[in-house]
This record gives structure tokens, sequence and C-alpha cells, in this order.
């Protein structure tokens, strides 16, 4: 298959939501890989009806899960990978204009860009993704051509909640693209827990992914 589109969903307790995801996106892929990361709910059992799922027995993140759904995404010959969360916020109708980015050459990544954020650390993330053109570097939903993912070789390895990649292949001359996204509000706990622990949470990935780039800036 030429381009085969792969999307990847880390998920973490989303028993309420990942059903109806993944009914969704299933019309615009040709695979769907969900990593449970250790759900204590009934993730697992409703994800293993519509995709192929990689299981963590504890908790280990936001980028291990993306690190290991690219690891096979990549082994199924990917061509392009879509990264969305499992809360339902995301639409997969949005899906067909980032395929149409890559696909079309207009963008090695493309970036989601929300209609709002939620946490002063995300307006912090967006103020410094604006130097390589994307204000909402943090927004889960994205698209790769998986050639770069290749080339850099892996997806993170700082903990950056999703950016590290997105800046090595900015220096490194690939090219990005913002696509505006619509969203619907989630009513439960999200994923990086409420404001003042989310914050946190942003900022020491913040903190890490500044001091990556100052130490290779070449």
């Amino acid at each position: 298959m030429k381009n085969k589109i792969i999307a990847v969903i880390p998920a973490l307790n989303e028993e309420a939501t990942i059903g109806n995801v993944l009914k969704n996106v299933k019309k615009y892929v040709d695979g769907i890989i969900v990593v449970d990361d250790g759900s204590s709910d009934n993730t697992y059992n409703i994800s293993k009806k519509y995709a192929v799922v990689l299981r963590h027995k504890k908790n280990q993140g936001y980028d291990k899960s993306l690190n290991d759904g690219f690891k096979l995404a990549k082994r199924k010959n990917a061509k392009i990978i879509i990264t969305m969360d499992a809360d339902g916020q995301h639409l997969a109708s949005d899906i067909p204009k980032f395929i149409k980015s890559i696909i079309g050459k207009k963008a090695d990544i493309a970036v989601g860009k929300r209609p709002y954020k939620s946490r002063f650390m995300e307006h912090v993330f967006g103020n410094y993704g604006k130097k390589i053109g994307i204000s909402d570097p943090l927004c889960g939903m994205k698209a790769y051509d998986s050639e770069i993912y290749k080339k850099i070789g892996f997806f993170d390895n700082i903990g950056s909640i999703g950016t590290q990649s997105l800046f090595l292949a900015s220096k490194k001359g690939y090219k990005l693209k913002e696509i505006p996204i619509k969203l619907r509000k989630r009513k439960d706990t999200p994923r990086f827990g409420r404001k003042i622990k989310a914050n946190l949470k942003l900022f020491f990935a913040y903190l890490r992914l500044r001091r990556y780039l100052n130490k290779n800036k070449q």
C-alpha cells in the first residue's frame, strides 16, 4: 500500500470514550495502534475490538506510549502516522486534512491548532513554538511522514510531551504546518490532571525541551 496510514492513540483509563473514538478513526485510516498505558478499567478490552493494542502493565507516560506506538507503526510499514487523544476531544473528521497535507507534500509534520488552551503552560509552550511556526505544539493531534521518524530514530527521549521530534524536525529543515481543528470538551479529569498538577508536568517538560535544544544548537 503506497500511503499506508496508521493512527497511534495512547490511552489511560478511557473506557468511557475509547470505543467511539476508535469507531470514528477507523473510517479514515488503514490501521490503529492503541497503547494502553497501564489502565485499570476496561480500556484494553474495548480497544482490542477495533485496534492492535500494546499494553503497559504499569503506567509509563505519554511519551513512552507514543514511542512504543511509533515503533510498531514503523514495523507495519506506515507511510503516515496520525496521533490522537483517546478522550474524545479530537474529531476524527479532521483526519483527512492532516493526511492531505502530508500526501500533498505541504508538510512533513502537520500539527493541530486547538481553538483554545486550558492551561498557563500551554500558552508558554505556544509562545516558544512560534519560533518554528507552530503556536500549539502540545496539541495531541498530529500527522507525521514516517520518514521523519525513521531519520530522527525516535519519537521522544527526554519526556517533552510530544514536542521533541517536532522541534528536531524543524531544526533539520523539514516542513511543518498548522491545521485548525475543533474540540469537544471532556467532562472528566484530563490525562495530565487538574490545573496545578498539569502545569507542573508541562513546566518540567518545557525545561527539559529547552535544555535539550540549547545543548543541540548545531
